[in-house]
């Protein structure tokens, strides 16, 4: 028999990492971002941010949507800092937006 001692903080980084949701829907991207479901399509979707449909649901992967974040704001400075300009579209991205709906 092994026997492995495993202290508190460790036991509670990983519950918090168990219990952190991989998928979020629609509601709790909007809720994530404290932006409206309108402003999601608009802004983020249609920029190239990834997304999953099953069924009629749409799904996005928390990892993704802050790496994507990233990407956008990586090149802002106090200058340009409004997401409504940021003009990367992604061509695949497109396709998938126009299939989807």
């Amino acid at each position: 028999m092994i026997n492995i001692e495993v202290d508190q903080k460790t036991v509670n980084t990983m519950l918090e990492k168990a219990r952190e949701k991989y998928f979020l829907t629609y509601s709790e991207f909007s809720q994530y971002l404290n932006i409206s479901k309108p402003s999601i399509e608009e802004l983020l979707i249609k920029n190239g941010c990834p997304f999953y449909k099953v069924g009629t649901k749409y799904l996005f992967k928390r990892v993704e949507i802050d790496e994507f974040l990233n990407d956008i704001t990586e090149g802002m400075n106090n200058r340009n800092n409004d997401i409504k300009i940021f003009t990367k579209l992604n061509k695949t991205a497109d396709k998938r937006l126009l299939n989807a709906f």
